[in-house]
């Protein structure tokens, strides 16, 4: 397992890992014409468009398993004055979950964040109906701290909750999980 910063020749694969997160973690939530035909195209190009116009404080990485791209992060850094750098995704592929990849990813993104923005925390969202990922967060620190609605690409309303670190050091530390 080897996890890297994320380079131009990685969206194709960004974009399928991101897209086939969608389809297994909002079946039935989404639209399933989304799901099954819009999807790819859809963060296809919204991973090309981050990839052509990066923004300034913008940090993606993936986790590589023999030559394969099997999870990535994304994050921005000190993107709001209270809460610090954000996390706006973390994904790995449903079959190599438990493994590790998460984790890993959150501490590189975590480092990055540190070195970078050390004068701040991280926060993210996640869905009111995604308990294994709040509990994932729960377990390296993270705190719920707040409430919000996401509207996705296809349509509707969903509750999301923001996990937050004021400090990265538990985040960073080997006793996390």
């Amino acid at each position: 397992m080897k996890t890297r910063l994320a380079v131009v020749a990685d969206v194709a694969a960004i974009a399928d890992l991101h897209a086939e997160s969608w389809r297994v973690a909002y079946r039935g939530m989404l639209r399933d014409d989304y799901l099954d035909r819009e999807i790819f195209s859809e963060r296809l190009a919204l991973w090309e468009q981050r990839f052509q116009a990066c923004a300034p404080n913008q940090y993606v990485a993936v986790t590589e398993i023999d030559g394969k791209v099997v999870g990535f992060a994304c994050a921005y850094g000190e993107e709001d004055a209270r809460w610090g750098s954000f996390l706006d995704n973390l994904h790995v592929s449903p079959e190599f979950k438990r493994r590790g990849i998460g984790k890993a990813l959150m501490q590189q993104v975590g480092a990055w964040s540190a070195k970078e923005h050390p004068a701040c925390g991280m926060y993210l969202w996640v869905l009111e109906s995604n308990s294994p990922a709040m509990q994932f967060y729960e377990k390296l620190g993270g705190v719920r701290s707040g409430k919000g609605k996401w509207n996705p690409p296809d349509g509707g309303s969903y509750t999301k909750f923001r996990y937050a670190w004021k400090s990265l050091e538990p985040l960073l530390s080997d006793r996390s999980l």
